[in-house]
């Protein structure tokens, strides 16, 4: 799995990018943005912010090239 950091919530991650919080998720969904299972049932999500900015940067470079 590799060297995970802190792992934050759906709420933080839309805060940072200026994203809602429903975006979020259809982007882990989609397997777009890393994510990881948490929670008593392992349904909530977590996501630690370098890997999320990460994806972003690779997904946004991907587009730009022909």
């Amino acid at each position: 799995m590799g060297n995970v950091g802190q792992l934050v919530d759906a709420v933080t991650i839309a805060k940072y990018l200026g994203q809602a919080k429903s975006s979020i998720y259809r982007l882990a969904q989609a397997g777009l943005i890393p994510s990881y299972a948490a929670g008593p049932r392992l349904r909530g999500r977590r996501f630690d912010l370098a890997e999320v900015r990460d994806a972003l940067k690779a997904l946004a470079q991907a587009k730009v090239k022909p």
